[in-house]
């Protein structure tokens, strides 16, 4: 695994009392490796997260359409391990395009494909390049917490559908990721200055 900096999981499944598939992907993050991964394609069910992407320390991605929708098909938090315990979390963390996405073939040509197994390589590739940008003195400052804050608070909110339905925080998380000038102009902000706390969700409504 040397030389990693990013990694896409577009896999998943309701097992996240897998301790050793989990503590594996804890143990990449801690080491600095940016960890991807898809929400799973189990809505319009609420509480349907998959593993890894429920995990902390994992940028999370649900699927949109090309008209900004939530897709059907996109899972909806909230998270399900702490509710043993407590209340669960929010997720996804973000969402992206994930309904009827070009790309390779298996074998020759193009395919079109949905899932948001194809929204979360589209965040991994956009981590990527971002990353790719960073000037070399201030790489050392790069790590996934501030990643993942950077696509948090970049992202924009998707307000209702067609249908003048709201789209709440456990389907979309922070929102759809925004345009790469954006999000790279939002980073280079974050590195440049000291690192400023953010909360996700950035506020509650107790009605």
């Amino acid at each position: 695994m040397s030389n990693i900096h990013v990694l896409n999981l577009s896999i998943g499944g309701p097992d996240y009392m897998d301790m050793p598939f989990v503590d594996k992907v804890r143990e990449l993050s801690a080491n600095g490796i940016i960890v991807v991964s898809a929400i799973g394609n189990d809505g319009p069910l609420y509480g349907t997260l998959n593993n890894p992407a429920d995990l902390e320390c994992v940028l999370g991605v649900g699927g949109i359409d090309d008209a900004h929708n939530i897709a059907p098909f996109s899972s909806r938090g909230v998270t399900t391990r702490e509710l043993s315990t407590g209340y669960g979390r929010v997720k996804p963390d973000l969402v992206t395009y994930g309904h009827r996405v070009r790309g390779t073939g298996r074998f020759t040509g193009c395919a079109v494909l949905s899932g948001t197994s194809v929204a979360s390589p589209v965040v991994a590739g956009a981590v990527t390049l971002l990353l790719s940008s960073v000037p070399k003195d201030l790489k050392h400052r790069i790590n996934p917490g501030m990643v993942k804050q950077i696509m948090l608070n970049s992202s924009k909110r998707l307000l209702t559908d067609e249908n003048s339905n709201k789209h709440n925080i456990f389907e979309q998380g922070s929102g759809r990721m925004n345009t790469l000038d954006v999000v790279h102009d939002y980073m280079m902000e974050q590195l440049v200055h000291p690192a400023k706390p953010s909360f996700h969700p950035s506020s509650i409504d107790l009605t």
